[in-house]
C-alpha cells in the first residue's frame, strides 16, 4: 500500500476527518474506519444498519430476560443469608456453643434425676441404643450441660464361613451410650435406658454380670469412642 492509499485508509469513511488511532475505529459490519464521532453505525449509516437493528430487536428479550433474572439476585442473596442462618441456628439451637458448660458430678446426677429419656421403650430397628443416646444428649444440651454421644465396639462376629466366601457380613456389634466430663470427678459414662453410671474398660464386658444376663453376643470392649 502506498504512502497516500495509507493517508486515506487513515481518514473517516464518513466525514474526511483523520483518524489517529484507525485500528480502533473500524467498523465491525462495513470494515471501514471512522472517527470517534461517526463510530456507531448509526452514526456513519452503515450499510449494514437495518442489519444491526434487527440483531438488536432479536437480542432485546434475551437482554431483558438476563434483566429480571439480575433484580432476582438481590432477593435471593437475601433467602441465602437467612438460610445459612436458619442452618446454624439448627446445627446450635438455644446458643449451645456458647452457653454449654461441663457440670460438677453432684450437677450430672441432677440431671439423670430429671431426665425423661429412660422412659422411652427400646423398639428393634424403631427406637435403640441409638436413639436413647441422642435423644440425652439433646436433652443434656438444651439444660447447658456439655454431653458426649459414645459408641463402643465390641469383637467382629460371624461364621468361618462368611469370613471366607462374604467377609463384607462381617461387621462389629456396637452400642451407643453417653458422657460427662464433670469438673470435679472427671469423665463419667451414663447407659441412657437405665440411667446407670457404667464403667468402660476395653478387655472387659459392658454389661455386669450381676444385673443382667449375659448378652447373646460377646460384649467384651474392644475399643470406645467419644463424639462431643
Amino acid at each position: 500500500m502506498s504512502e497516500d492509499e495509507e493517508m486515506e485508509a487513515c481518514k473517516c469513511g464518513y466525514c474526511g476527518r483523520q483518524v489517529l488511532l484507525p485500528f480502533d475505529s473500524v467498523c465491525s459490519f462495513c470494515h471501514k474506519t471512522f472517527c470517534c464521532e461517526h463510530r456507531l453505525v448509526e452514526n456513519h449509516r452503515c450499510l449494514y444498519l437495518p442489519y444491526v437493528m434487527e440483531l438488536e430487536q432479536r437480542r432485546k428479550p434475551e437482554i431483558d430476560e438476563i434483566r429480571k433474572h439480575l433484580y432476582r439476585l438481590p432477593t435471593i442473596c437475601v433467602i441465602l443469608v437467612l438460610l445459612c442462618a436458619t442452618l446454624t441456628c439448627i446445627s446450635h439451637p438455644f446458643g449451645y456453643e456458647i452457653e454449654l458448660r461441663d457440670p460438677t458430678l453432684q450437677e450430672a446426677l441432677e440431671f439423670l434425676e430429671s431426665d425423661q429419656t429412660d422412659k422411652h421403650h427400646y423398639r428393634e430397628e424403631e427406637y435403640t441404643c441409638v436413639n436413647f443416646a441422642k435423644d440425652f444428649r439433646n436433652s443434656a444440651l438444651k439444660s447447658g450441660y456439655r454431653c458426649g454421644y459414645v459408641i463402643v465396639y465390641f469383637p467382629a462376629t460371624g461364621h468361618l464361613k462368611d469370613m471366607i466366601d462374604r467377609p463384607s457380613t462381617i461387621t462389629n456389634w456396637s452400642h451407643a451410650l453417653n458422657c460427662f466430663n464433670t469438673t470435679n470427678y472427671g469423665p463419667i459414662y451414663v447407659e441412657p435406658q437405665t440411667d446407670e453410671i457404667v464403667a468402660l474398660t476395653r478387655g472387659q464386658p459392658y454389661w455386669d454380670r450381676a444385673k443382667y444376663f449375659q448378652p447373646v453376643y460377646n460384649d467384651t470392649i474392644v475399643d470406645y469412642r467419644i463424639f462431643w
